[in-house]
């Protein structure tokens, strides 16, 4: 019997169990420390902060499974509605009368209701491993929803099926976002109808529209391929940065200068030259876009769309003519079974290992952010004050929020082998989180 003091004052704790000590056995060393130090953790209280932290996370968990069993509910409702119209009614019809019937139920728009009808029934018949893992919390409702809508272009359950075991895999260390931009590409690979093909249809739906908001405000909105709008936001990001930069007591957000800078290309062409004006110093700033383009894609061996670094596929055409021709473009190719880089060109000098680590990382490497390379910093996991080095080991993306938070006490990040960067917060929350690469099927 040993005598220790804890957090309530003396307790006595015996090290073996009696029954044990009693039949003459004796405990490895180990474990006779490993016992200790469990009663011992015992007795010390769990912060609030701590437990704070543990039951927002099983709230979360909680959301998930009530999420699976209203969409278990909706779809078996969806079944009995149909079943009692009986088999000469109007399928649309019936919908519409049960998405209203529900909406008078639960206080919501009659819209609303039959989107969550259509997506539980999708859930429920096409993805049973999602609503499974939904069920068990092991994943949220972002990564659920994110799962069905990027699978739309599957048609053949079987192909259904690789996809949705591939992905789950992915969807349950990574945040919604993060995994719409990979289930996206991973759906490409299995449509039945090319990237390609749909993505020559949707080029037709190019436009720009208005929408009247409140307050003298509205809203302009710009629809064209991907490749072209990362290029237009990349311009003004980099204009606004420079005009900031060059204008330090202007009060205005990085977004106003950029809402500001697009209204004058629109309206003038350009920034104005004047070099007092406040936008003079985004006069002649080009964007700079990252094209990756698998090698069998280029080959025409295959086809896997091509993609922007940190965004999603785009038309291969406007890849290969942008990435050729372009000077202010980057061709990356990746090799086609492991999806590391295999060469990086630029037409426009760079720093190597400046432009390498960006389109290795791809985005911010905290794992709960996908902000991309653009809107990042370099940031040295070891300080260069303490021994840090500038290379590829100890480099990698993370954006002004959580470069901040990185220095912040007690937020730790190691990178535990190059590119492999494992967070730990104040709370004792661990994360490891790895540049994203494709999905792949077996």
């Amino acid at each position: 019997m040993e005598n220790f003091t804890g957090t309530g004052g003396q307790v006595d704790a015996e090290i073996q169990p009696r029954g044990l000590a009693d039949a003459g056995w004796e405990l490895p060393a180990d474990e006779v420390e490993a016992r200790f130090r469990a009663l011992v953790a015992g007795l010390e209280p769990e912060s609030p902060i701590d437990a704070g932290i543990k039951r927002v996370a099983l709230l979360q968990a909680r959301k998930a499974q009530l999420e699976a069993e209203e969409a278990r509910e909706l779809a078996m409702l969806a079944r009995l509605y149909v079943a009692e119209e009986g088999p000469d009614a109007r399928v649309d019809l019936v919908y519409r009368s049960l998405a209203a019937e529900l909406a008078l139920a639960c206080r919501v728009s009659d819209r609303t209701m039959e989107s969550r009808i259509i997506y539980a029934e999708e859930l429920v018949d096409e993805y049973p491993g999602t609503l499974e893992a939904l069920a068990a919390g092991t994943i949220g409702i972002g990564h659920a929803r994110v799962i069905v809508e990027c699978g739309d272009p599957i048609d053949d359950p079987e192909l259904r099926g690789k996809y949705e075991a591939a992905v789950l895999k992915r969807a349950v260390n990574i945040t919604p976002g993060r995994l719409r931009r990979l289930a996206r590409q991973a759906a490409e690979k299995l449509a039945a109808v090319t990237f390609e093909e749909r993505h020559r249809k949707a080029r037709e739906g190019r436009s720009v529209r208005m929408f009247e908001g409140v307050d003298g405000m509205s809203e302009l909105v710009h629809t064209v391929p991907t490749v072209f709008a990362v290029a237009m936001f990349d311009r003004l990001t980099a204009q606004a940065k420079a005009v900031k930069a060059a204008n330090p007591a202007d009060a205005r957000t990085l977004d106003q200068v950029r809402a500001d800078l697009a209204c004058e290309l629109v309206l003038t062409g350009q920034p104005s030259g004047d070099p007092d004006a406040p936008h003079a110093a985004g006069i002649g700033i080009r964007p700079e876009v990252s094209i990756l383009i698998p090698v069998l894609t280029l080959l025409g061996e295959s086809d896997e769309p091509a993609s922007i670094a940190g965004r999603g596929p785009i038309g291969l055409d406007d890849a290969t003519r942008l990435a050729g021709n372009a000077p202010s473009l980057i061709r990356v190719l990746t090799h086609p079974v492991s999806q590391q880089v295999l060469a990086v060109d630029s037409y426009r000098p760079s720093k190597k290992l400046r432009r390498y680590l960006h389109r290795r990382d791809g985005r911010c490497r905290c794992p709960s952010c996908a902000r991309p390379p653009g809107d990042c910093d370099l940031d040295h996991t070891t300080a260069w004050q303490h021994g840090g080095k500038t290379e590829v080991g100890n480099l990698a993306d993370l954006c002004p929020n959580h470069h901040t938070i990185k220095h912040l006490p007690g937020w730790s990040v190691k990178q535990i082998s190059p590119g492999v960067l494992e967070w730990t917060s104040p709370h004792g929350v661990t994360a490891v989180d790895i540049p994203d690469t494709p999905v792949t099927f077996q």
